[in-house]
């Protein structure tokens, strides 16, 4: 077992689970297996373990949950592995292999040395679920068996089993519109968000989901938007987490309209510039191979005089 890495997602992925309400959202919303009624919600814990291998500590960070079912009678345990990296790894059903087997030995160790000895020991049911957040679509067998060659012809044979998949970005407005977390839909939604200006549009859009967070969600609520603002390096004027604590909704409702309005007109700037640098660039080699102003404005919309300074610039006086 290894101590958790401390990275972006890990962060977010770690707080956001710390949440037994957003983490049993989490698996009803999600990934919604079909005996999740029996399920004993008063029974999850969060386990502080992580089983996450050396090689891959910079690659993915774990969460694990114990629970019980059927009033206590059998025992899950939810193992998430969150992906880190954008390349896709296909050893994934390899390597879950080895973090559950890791588990059970761990839960065989734990347990009493008399209790393992009899005939009715059991371990708990091990739920892998993989969290992606990539850009890229997850083309790796959700289970272990198609990792072994002729898995056809030795069928039940050989080891195997299924993961669940979670993609981030197959998640939008309508599919997270009856999430029972608040906490869990808007934070989905953040991990698409390709800019700031989308963190502000998500804040605008689901201001009345998050203004009625407690006061638990807004803290793991404000980690993220923390670590999302610099991630996207958003100016130090959006303070979002001014948002999270503000009563008023005529001033949240005109706070986050404006500050939309301010990231977009920036935004729209910011491409002007790139184009008027461009553009001023294509006029220098235009320059330097001895065009005649006219031609290079007409080729790189710049006026005449833009042209007559940068040939100044340049040296060139004819």
């Amino acid at each position: 077992m290894n101590d958790k890495t401390d990275k972006p997602h890990d962060t977010r992925l770690s707080e956001l689970f710390s949440n037994r309400e957003a983490f049993i959202s989490f698996i009803r919303d999600c990934v919604k297996p079909e005996w999740i009624d029996r399920l004993d919600e008063n029974s999850l814990k969060r386990s502080p373990k992580s089983f996450v291998l050396q090689d891959f500590r910079k690659k993915e960070v774990d969460v694990l949950y114990e629970a019980t079912l059927n009033n206590g009678k059998e025992k899950v345990i939810f193992y998430i592995l969150q992906e880190n990296q954008r390349k896709i790894d296909y050893r994934m059903p390899y390597r879950l292999l080895l973090y559950i087997v890791e588990i059970l030995r761990d839960y065989y160790n734990q347990s009493d040395v008399k209790a393992r000895e009899r005939k009715n020991f059991k371990f708990p049911a091990v739920f892998p679920i993989v969290f992606f957040h990539g850009s890229g679509r997850w083309s790796v067998p959700q289970n272990l068996k198609e990792m072994f060659f002729g898995h056809e012809s030795f069928g039940s044979y050989l080891i195997n089993f299924n993961y669940a998949l979670v993609d981030a970005k197959g998640y939008d407005d309508e599919s997270v519109k009856d999430f029972r977390s608040k906490l869990l839909k808007v934070m989905l939604l953040f991990e698409k968000s390709k800019d700031f200006t989308e963190i502000l549009e998500i804040m605008k859009k689901y201001k009345d989901d998050v203004i009625n967070l407690n006061d638990e969600e807004k803290r793991i609520l404000s980690v993220a938007i923390d670590i999302l603002s610099k991630v996207h390096k958003a100016s130090q004027d959006y303070n979002l987490n001014e948002i999270l604590y503000e009563k008023n909704a005529e001033r949240v409702d005109s706070m986050l309209a404006d500050w939309v309005g301010n990231a977009k007109n920036y935004e729209r700037n910011l491409v002007k510039k790139a184009v008027k640098e461009e553009r001023v660039e294509m006029a220098k080699k235009l320059i330097k191979r001895g065009l005649n102003i006219k031609d290079i404005a007409e080729d790189t919309e710049l006026t005449e005089s833009q042209i007559e300074k940068l040939k100044q610039e340049l040296g060139i006086i004819h």
